[in-house]
């Protein structure tokens, strides 16, 4: 199998690290000679080894940013009245099944 040559542009942060140091990463990531995207995935603490992930184009990015900001929006949205941000009331129902994913 011929070696996979790819080379990390940026480091945008560590989303989370596992108990054998393997970090999930957001990078910036050029794959052989192709367009660099952004690429989502586990990487051994070097970055000599990589897991499976996925690499998004600047368009899906975009997207993905606008989805992620809906969704923690519905955690809280502000009641805008006459240009004041006046706070919303306790909610009595309860978050979406993705908000009670601790309680599971």
């Amino acid at each position: 199998m011929a070696k996979l040559s790819y080379d990390i542009l940026e480091k945008f942060g560590s989303l989370s690290t596992s108990k054998s140091g393997w970090e999930l990463q957001l990078n910036f990531v050029q794959w052989g000679d192709n367009q660099p995207k952004f690429d989502l995935r586990s990487w051994s603490p070097d970055n000599s080894k990589m897991g499976k992930g996925l690499t998004l184009s600047h368009e899906e990015i975009v997207a993905l940013n606008k989805v992620l900001t809906d969704i923690l929006s519905a955690e809280y949205t502000p009641i805008i009245d006459n240009n004041t941000v006046v706070e919303e009331p306790e909610k009595t129902e309860p978050h979406p099944k993705w908000g009670r994913l601790n309680d599971m």
